[in-house]
């Protein structure tokens, strides 16, 4: 039996990497309050990617729901959407020129055994230091995005120091790929993230 695969997640970069990775899946946004805390804690971004996942499972009769919470991380602070320009402009001139952490947890909740994983992946980057109408074109572009920016269209600011690439853009792959495994799905864990 093929299993539904249904993604918790209307971010079309998730849905780009899902479909590079060979796997055929339904979009359900899962239209919760995203709130991981302003302190980082591992546990809450975990909580706010299983909840995510639990509000698509609640409507769905069957699927394999895939969820994704992902935040910067600086000095213990939370840098998630921005959401505004001014919001993004503080962000990112609060994290020009300094080394970060993108952390992403990813849940899975089969809705045909009840099983549920979550795991998160932890990717280091430097990033340049940004000009003033860098930060201004930065902040404009990239409201949606954590920290506001995105690797996939901005890697000239930007230098992996470890990690996955793939987890920068949002979902990492390479983890995803061996989650899936355990519910006896086969899809490639990509590293090409451009767009």
């Amino acid at each position: 039996m093929e299993k539904t695969i249904v993604l918790a997640s209307t971010s079309p970069r998730r849905k780009e990497l899902l479909k590079r990775m060979g796997l055929r899946f339904k979009v359900r946004p899962a239209n919760i309050e995203e709130n991981p805390g302003r302190t980082f804690l591992r546990k809450a971004l975990m909580r706010v990617a299983l909840e995510k996942a639990a509000a698509v499972a609640k409507q769905q009769k069957k699927g394999l729901i895939i969820s994704a919470d992902t935040v910067v991380v600086f000095k213990g602070i939370v840098y998630g959407k921005p959401g505004t320009v001014k919001k993004a402009v503080k962000m990112l001139s609060t994290l020009s020129g300094v080394t970060q952490s993108v952390w992403t947890a990813v849940a899975i909740i089969d809705k045909y055994s009840e099983k549920t994983m979550i795991r998160t992946a932890v990717s280091k980057i430097k990033m340049k230091h940004l000009s003033e109408t860098e930060i201004q074109y930065l902040s404009r572009k990239n409201l949606d995005k954590a920290g506001g920016y995105g690797i996939q269209e901005d890697d000239k600011f930007l230098t992996v120091l470890n990690g996955s690439r793939t987890n920068i853009v949002g979902l990492p792959t390479e983890l995803l790929s061996k989650m899936l495994k355990s519910f006896g799905i086969s899809a490639n864990g990509i590293t090409k993230y451009r767009f």
